[in-house]
């Protein structure tokens, strides 16, 4: 797996079709799991063009369809 850096990160291990919550919706998500320095959670683009989500940085605001 790449990182947002650039950097090269083996997977360690993939849990399929987890549940990830946001407010209330449960969304099944493939979770890649790395060894990284700070815990953090990286959306890949195919998340968002499958539920046709919207990052809104300057409101902090997630938009989507579940």
């Amino acid at each position: 797996m790449m990182t947002i850096n650039g950097e090269k990160s083996p997977t360690l291990r993939i849990v399929e079709n987890a549940q990830l919550k946001i407010m209330d919706a449960l969304i099944p998500i493939n979770l890649y799991i790395v060894n990284l320095t700070k815990e953090e959670l990286l959306i890949g683009s195919n998340w968002f063009s499958k539920y046709k989500a919207d990052l809104i940085l300057t409101e902090n605001k997630l938009k989507f369809e579940a």
